[in-house]
């Protein structure tokens, strides 16, 4: 099995202990999880305009991806 680097661990907006993140409180759409996209840009069924931003080094949930 393959770990993923997925772009959310590095986003300040990711939330480890409640789920989800701020843009996606529900969960992680697959978008996201499964196609590799970088969340520069709202999704289109997304009810608000939050989007990646990087977390900072000392915020990061995972370091050195």
């Amino acid at each position: 099995m393959e770990a993923v680097d997925l772009i959310c661990f590095k986003c300040k907006h990711f939330r480890i202990f409640e789920g989800g993140c701020d843009a996606f409180p529900d969960g992680i759409p697959d978008e996201i999880v499964i196609d590799p996209n970088n969340h520069s840009k709202p999704l289109s069924f997304q009810t608000n305009n939050i989007v990646f931003e990087p977390a900072d080094e000392e915020n990061l949930i995972i370091k050195n991806l």
